[in-house]
């Protein structure tokens, strides 16, 4: 069994999402919210701090640009976001195309990422991906915490195993820009880094990853 995990934040996509979706979110649903985005900047410059993490940093960004709305209306607004972001920005048609032939040669493919699952559905359906790990919504909080780092790899063997897919079984490859995603790379047969320095290529290349160009 071939399993092939794809990240979606410059990886499948060739800019971050998140900031973006929330304050095209914003701009829907109650656009006063989008005055607020300097708030959010304070925030992120918080979290660069230290002062607490991305899974906090995500939850008030959530109730600063969002506020309370159902979760079918956030749905709707997502729809339009990843249009309008792949219009936008693009994909990368590298990785793209990598996704493609992974399809082709049977593989199992899944979306493993941070970004938040009620957006990040619409994205992977936009490249075939029909199965999709990534941060929870409740309409409150982020139950689970951030898809991030430790907690995206056991997510992954999470579903690995309700899945009934072992790992010895399998050959699995993982394709990411991030190196937050050491952990999961750690599971990789074929770990596959999507660079956008010479700065990082290098730095994966001593990790042993394989690396690809991100599209310029």
């Amino acid at each position: 069994m071939r399993i092939a995990i794809y990240d979606l934040d410059r990886t499948i996509t060739r800019r971050p999402t998140f900031t973006p979706f929330l304050i095209y979110a914003a701009s829907a649903l109650t656009t006063w919210r989008v005055a607020l985005a300097p708030v959010w900047i304070v925030l992120m410059i918080g979290y660069r701090f230290g002062l607490y993490d991305r899974t906090t940093l995500k939850r008030l960004g959530m109730r600063l640009l969002i506020g309370t709305v159902p979760l079918d209306k956030l749905d709707r607004v997502s729809a339009r976001f990843a249009s309008h972001r792949i219009a936008r920005s693009g994909l990368q048609s590298n990785v793209v195309q990598m996704i493609e032939n992974d399809r082709r040669a049977g593989a199992r493919i899944v979306m493993a990422t941070a970004a938040f699952e009620f957006y990040a559905w619409y994205f992977a359906r936009a490249v075939g991906i029909e199965e999709v790990i990534a941060t929870r919504w409740d309409g409150q909080g982020i139950p689970g915490g951030n898809c991030y780092g430790l907690v995206k790899r056991e997510r992954i063997l999470t579903w690995m195993e309700q899945e009934g897919l072992e790992k010895e079984n399998a050959r699995i490859r993982v394709v990411s820009d991030s190196f937050a995603d050491a952990p999961t790379f750690a599971l990789a047969d074929e770990p596959i880094f999507v660079s956008t320095s010479d700065r990082s290529t290098a730095r994966a290349l001593l990790k042993g990853w394989t690396v690809v160009p991100a599209a310029r």
